[in-house]
């Protein structure tokens, strides 16, 4: 446990030989514990060895909007992979870095942030959320700061953060409060679009030059049936306030029962998406 968690490309390891002679571990798989290729999968045994660390498997918290859990998905609210917040920190995350999250909704990327070493501040929305993580803060005695608020506004000063990574909500596939601002309740997809253009410009706005933000986002279908492009949309908003598009992965991290559901593909032409996208975006 403690080994995957000091992984990072900026801390080089070393080990001492029987001769007393020190040798660096420059491998990629010795520094960040993967390849660096285009397609990430996450190793499920260390998905349970960081569960510990966590403690969320959303079994306590349900959606306003009705129970529509996503693929693979044992309940009905996302839960974000701790071993891809412990590769995109390996991997992209400068050591002992200021991380910002303007979605920090679960704590998930809060607490692997926080045992790897990093200083954390995430916003979200819910009062009963935030409550929530804090009460999970004292159970696993991991302190890290999260702010009840809006993050289409700013409540830090600009250029204060080091590294930035986040998951959106994706409109109203999960519908999270009854709040106004809240994005899952945006009337239309491109209100909702509206909104992420200001949080992703208030985010662009609290990093600091040359730093790294990240976001994890899926296309997905809405109510009707047609699939939307979030992951195209996300680029072309971070474009417009200043990101340059970095880095762009794809990460297979369905559950296996995910595969259950191909039998459908005759009837509605449909294909069972398993992945997710990690746009990386430099400002």
């Amino acid at each position: 446990m403690t080994d995957i968690l000091n992984k990072n490309l900026d801390n080089v390891q070393s080990d001492t030989d029987l001769f007393g002679v020190k040798i660096e571990k420059l491998s990629m798989r010795d520094r960040i514990g993967f390849l660096p290729i285009s397609i990430w999968e996450p190793n499920w045994n260390i998905v349970k060895e960081l569960k510990p660390i966590v403690g969320d498997d959303g079994s306590s918290r349900e959606l306003v909007g009705g129970k529509m859990a996503l693929p693979g998905s044992k309940y009905t609210t996302s839960i974000f992979n701790p071993h891809l917040a412990q590769m995109i920190l390996s991997a992209y995350c400068p050591t002992k870095a200021k991380i910002y999250d303007p979605f920090a909704g679960g704590g998930t990327r809060g607490f692997i942030a926080t045992a790897m070493g990093h200083t954390y501040s995430g916003i979200e929305i819910r009062k009963e959320e935030v409550d929530r993580i804090k009460e999970q803060q004292t159970i696993l005695s991991k302190s890290f700061e999260i702010k009840i608020g809006d993050s289409q506004n700013r409540y830090y000063d600009n250029n204060s953060f080091d590294f930035c990574y986040t998951c959106p909500p994706y409109y109203n596939l999960e519908v999270y409060s009854k709040l106004e601002d809240d994005l899952s309740n945006a009337p239309t997809y491109n209100d909702f679009l509206c909104m992420m253009l200001k949080v992703m410009r208030t985010t662009y706005e609290l990093m600091r030059v040359d730093t790294l933000t990240i976001f994890v986002v899926g296309n997905f279908r809405n109510k009707e049936g047609e699939l939307l492009h979030f992951n195209g949309d996300i680029v072309s908003i971070a474009k417009n306030v200043g990101y340059k598009l970095h880095d762009e992965l794809i990460f297979w991290g369905a559950s296996k029962c995910a595969s259950q559901r191909c039998g459908q593909f005759e009837a509605n032409r449909k294909s069972v998406r398993v992945h997710e996208y990690i746009i990386v975006l430099r400002k």
